[in-house]
């Protein structure tokens, strides 16, 4: 049975070297391993770590095709050139050298042909610098590799290699350009004739909360704090000569760590999608974990979802290969063939007869829910962009859906006073959540996906035992519905507001309230929580957002009466804000609708 298993494994691994059109592959595999001792691993390991991305510019294969040298050249041209990036200027420099290489190659390689193009397209981005001007002006006669060995300058260029200075980030930057497609020919460019060499980054001295900055060590042992203006601050300190340095630098790092525990939040930073042209009948707007799509669900009855990257809309075939095997190589090579120009930048999805609540993506944003006031919650698989589910069983208005962390399950809020509990693959519901006496307006997983929080016109908020269907806790307090819920990543936290105009946070241990945090003057219809649990985000129909700093009070008090939590204000020429959300990393995303001008 052995056997037969690794023969199975052996034949599925070479049908795929052969699509990837790779040589011998029977013979590569008869000796094939497809277990490992320790010893073979750690070796393995090493082997692979001395020769990994770091030496991807030497480990490129030769290049035959004479296309390639102008192609993959002018792709790196075009990037350097349009892109912003403070490091693209400095990465320019590898242009110069690898130009007259890339020259030099064809040349030895007796592709006349390409030479000439190559040359006559790309010879005047170095005409500015004389030096270089007076290399590639001896470059417009050398053809064959004859009139390269007579001329003693190019001679030179080929026995030896042009240095090139980048720094870490800068390297960093060019690596990744390199490994984002085929760049083979100036992999073997750079590796053959250029070296590369980096400088390491001037450490920079980050000021912490009007204290210090980062610690500098010197080679007598001791260290002190660096002020802004990066010299010694007032309070410096010395470390023992007996202390090993890198305890020192542990104790260093320990109390930086505290100080920024302790003092106050350095601010997110916050990313705005306005729409314009609504009409006023937008409900509700999302973007997905991967900031790639946007889902807005509107009173139409429709949902829009549109592309936030370059690549365009595009639904895929309906086709299913059990014999083949999606590995990331095909998932990367399957993404570079979309990228076609076809497609849209925006996809309408109808099959709802009543607006559109609210909508969630799942956590690898492969699909879709949608709830509307038409009592039902939708599926949309967006791969192809249709309704592949119906889910039924709430007699009112959907209000809210919400999925759990890693897409099992899912729950919905309704008119009818009830939550329930559904699973993608059934289209009744599993559980269903009955003790509100109004609405039930926003429902809220638990991350752990063993509670439900759900949120009612009747001022209450209440948690729910997934599985058993119990409520667990009751929340009193609110003066008004209950219109938003989000909970701490750590799970310790609910975060509840509504229509009384107040963030309240709920220790879920002790079933008491923790915090009450007052200062927007209108219903606070979203909220969020950032990835490290310390500060909780609030929108409202006052057209602000709100950050908080749940961790403790600061000193002072806004002067509009907000409570002292408060570390950032946000508002804009926006008539709503419909929702905000943190990415993971620490951005801040807000939807609304944008203030039309006013015709005359």
């Amino acid at each position: 049975m052995k056997r037969v298993r690794t023969e199975q494994i052996q034949y599925t691994v070479a049908q795929y070297l052969k699509r990837r059109q790779y040589v011998d592959i029977e013979g590569s595999l008869k000796g094939a391993k497809l277990s490992q001792s320790a010893e073979e691993m750690a070796a393995n390991l090493t082997v692979q770590t001395e020769s990994g991305c770091a030496n991807v510019v030497s480990a490129a294969p030769c290049q035959a095709d004479p296309q390639q040298y102008e192609m993959q050249f002018s792709k790196l041209l075009n990037f350097l050139s349009e892109t912003d990036v403070p490091w693209a200027q400095e990465v320019r420099s590898a242009l110069y050298p690898l130009f007259v290489y890339l020259h030099l190659d064809m040349v030895r390689c007796g592709l006349r042909g390409a030479v000439d193009g190559f040359y006559s397209r790309f010879h005047g981005f170095f005409l500015q610098d004389s030096e270089q001007r007076a290399t590639v002006e001896q470059l417009r006669h050398v053809i064959t590799l004859q009139d390269v060995t007579a001329n003693p300058k190019l001679g030179a260029f080929l026995h030896h290699k042009y240095v090139v200075h980048l720094s870490e980030p800068g390297y960093s930057y060019l690596l990744r350009y390199l490994q984002s497609e085929d760049n083979s020919t100036l992999c073997r460019a750079l590796g053959t004739h250029v070296q590369v060499e980096v400088t390491a980054s001037r450490r920079t001295d980050y000021q912490l909360y009007g204290a210090g900055a980062a610690a500098t060590t010197s080679s007598n042992s001791t260290s002190a704090w660096a002020g802004a203006d990066g010299g010694e601050g007032g309070e410096g300190m010395e470390v023992p000569a007996g202390l090993p340095q890198s305890e020192a630098a542990l104790d260093t790092l320990q109390d930086c760590i505290k100080r920024v525990r302790e003092g106050p939040p350095s601010l997110t930073t916050v990313c705005f999608y306005a729409f314009h042209h609504t009409e006023q009948l937008l409900n509700t707007a999302e973007v997905s974990a991967d900031s790639r799509l946007l889902a807005a669900g509107f009173d139409s009855s429709v949902v829009k979802l549109w592309s936030l990257r370059a690549r365009k809309l595009k639904a895929k075939l309906h086709q299913a290969d059990v014999s083949h095997v999606h590995l990331a190589c095909d998932l990367l090579e399957e993404e570079a063939d979309e990228e076609d120009g076809s497609g849209s930048e925006m996809k309408t999805l109808r099959a709802h007869s009543g607006p559109v609540y609210r909508t969630a993506f799942l956590t690898d944003s492969s699909g879709l829910l949608s709830c509307s006031e038409d009592t039902s919650i939708r599926y949309w698989d967006l791969g192809s962009f249709t309704n592949t589910a119906l889910y039924q069983g709430h007699a009112y208005p959907v209000w809210d859906v919400d999925i759990s962390s890693c897409s099992l399950y899912f729950a919905s809020g309704s008119s009818d006073r009830t939550a329930r509990l559904w699973t993608f693959s059934r289209t009744y519901p599993l559980r269903v959540y009955a003790g509100h006496l109004a609405d039930v307006d926003c429902v809220k997983f638990h991350p752990n996906s063993n509670y439900v929080a759900t949120g009612s016109t009747d001022k209450t908020v209440r948690l729910w035992s997934t599985q058993q269907g119990a409520s667990v806790r009751l929340f009193t307090g609110h003066r008004g519905p209950v219109l938003s819920l989000a909970f701490s990543p750590n799970g310790k936290y609910l975060a509840s507001a509504g229509e009384d105009q107040r963030v309240k946070l709920w220790d879920l241990a002790s079933g008491t309230l923790y915090k009450d945090l007052r200062g927007h003057t209108d219903s606070i219809t979203s909220l969020a929580f950032s990835p490290d649990g310390s500060l909780v985000a609030s929108s409202s129909t006052d057209t602000s957002v709100r950050v908080w700093d749940i961790r403790n009070s600061h000193t002072g008090s806004p002067a509009d009466g907000s409570s002292s939590e408060l570390v950032g204000l946000y508002s804009g020429n926006t008539s709503s804000v419909v929702n905000n959300q943190f990415m993971a990393c620490n951005m801040l995303l807000v939807t609304g609708t944008a203030q039309e001008k006013q015709e005359h």
